[in-house]
This record gives structure tokens, C-alpha cells and sequence, in this order.
């Protein structure tokens, strides 16, 4: 009768050994499942960074210097993605008009401007749905915007950049570009103290803009 206690006991505690280890086992096999769920929650996230991209010519019209009536085309090459965002204008075939914030009004000759603003950083990455279905991108941060313009005396620099800040909002309407829809603003806003020169040609806030005539802009909400 002894033994057979003694059997039972040993044979009790075998089961309370296996079952244990199986307990573990599991334990184990929840923690990796789980550690493979936080992985892949990471990456989709990572993945869900560059959401929004885009590229192309924005045509703006500016005016006449005889005329003042907006009819020169001034072409705004603009490229973004999560990581970066630019706008330059590399120069001007044709005079123009231009109404400075605190410097009056002045002609630009041929091949005189230069426009070039390039993010250093970007702080604020939004993407949302509108009602009509369209998509927007709303970036914020810093930016490095070098201005010249060649007159009797040349006005800023191609090289010197100045610091300013930046709001970029690119609207997706649907494949097709301009024509579906999708715009591209760049709007700056320029400190006197850090951004002299911009901010004697633009003021303290400008947006750069126009009709996109090339290219497109993608933007996926990863919450749908």
C-alpha cells in the first residue's frame, strides 16, 4: 500500500512536471506571437510614414510690366515626400511684375529671379480625408529658401540661404494630376530678423502656388 502511495505520488508530480512545461511552452508561444504582432505593428507603421509623394510644375501668372495684367507664365518645380519637400523656380524667360512687401514695386528682367526652398526639417506629418473623397498632406517645419534677383544691384543669393519656416498643404483629387484636381501650396513664413531679404520681398507670409500642369500627387490614408 506504501509503495503504491509513493507510485502515485511520483506519477502525480511527472504530470505537474509535463504539464508545467507545456504551460511554458505556451507561455513562450504567446509572447513570440505577440512579439511578432508588435514587429509587424511597427513596420506598418514605418510603411505608413510615406504615405504622401508628389511632383511637378505649378504655372503661376504674373504681371506685365507694361500691361500689369497677370499674362507671364512663371513655371514652380515642387517635389515632397515623409522625408523631404522643395520648390524652385530656377528663372524667369520672360520680364515681370513684381510687387514687393517693402521694397515697392519692381521689374525683373530676363533671366534675372531665383527662388529655392528646401526643408531642413519636418515637424508635423498629417494626413486626412475630406468629405469629397480627395486626400491632403499637411507638413510643418523648417526650411532653407534661397532668393536672388538680378537687378542694377543683385538682391540676395543663390548660395546664402535664410531660415524660415513653412506650412505645405498637397490635396489628392485623383489620378490625373491638375486636371483631376490635386494641388500643391507652399506657404512660408519669413522672420525679418532671421529672413531679411525673403521678408522684404515676400512679407512675413507667402504662399507659392499655382495651376499644376505637370506631374501628380499621392496621397493613401492608412486609416481606411
Amino acid at each position: 500500500m506504501k509503495r503504491t502511495l509513493i507510485t502515485a505520488a511520483v506519477a502525480a508530480g511527472a504530470t505537474y512536471v509535463v504539464k508545467q512545461g507545456q504551460l511554458d511552452s505556451a507561455q513562450k508561444q504567446v509572447e513570440g506571437l505577440q512579439d511578432s504582432v508588435t514587429g509587424l505593428e511597427d513596420r506598418v507603421r514605418r510603411l505608413s510614414y510615406n504615405t504622401a509623394s508628389g511632383g511637378g510644375v505649378n504655372l503661376k501668372l504674373m504681371p506685365d510690366p507694361v500691361t500689369g495684367k497677370a499674362t507671364v507664365p512663371l513655371e514652380e518645380v515642387f517635389t515632397f515626400d515623409r522625408n523631404q519637400a522643395m520648390c524652385r523656380v530656377d528663372t524667369n524667360p520672360e520680364a515681370f511684375k513684381m510687387q514687393t512687401y517693402s521694397m515697392g514695386e519692381v521689374v525683373i528682367e530676363p533671366y534675372q529671379f531665383f527662388m529655392s526652398m528646401v526643408t531642413t526639417s519636418i515637424e508635423q506629418y498629417e494626413i486626412s480625408s475630406l468629405p469629397d473623397g480627395s486626400r491632403q498632406v499637411v507638413m510643418r517645419g523648417g526650411l532653407a529658401c534661397a532668393t536672388e534677383v538680378g537687378q542694377a544691384i543683385t538682391i540676395g543669393s543663390r548660395t546664402a540661404a535664410e531660415h524660415a519656416t513653412y506650412k505645405i498643404v498637397a490635396l489628392d483629387a485623383g489620378i490625373g494630376g491638375g486636371d483631376a484636381g490635386d494641388t500643391f501650396a507652399f506657404t512660408v513664413f519669413f522672420d525679418p530678423e532671421e529672413a531679411p531679404v525673403n521678408h522684404a520681398m515676400f512679407g512675413p507670409e507667402f504662399t507659392f502656388t499655382g495651376e499644376m500642369v505637370v506631374g501628380e500627387v499621392t496621397v493613401t490614408d492608412p486609416r481606411q
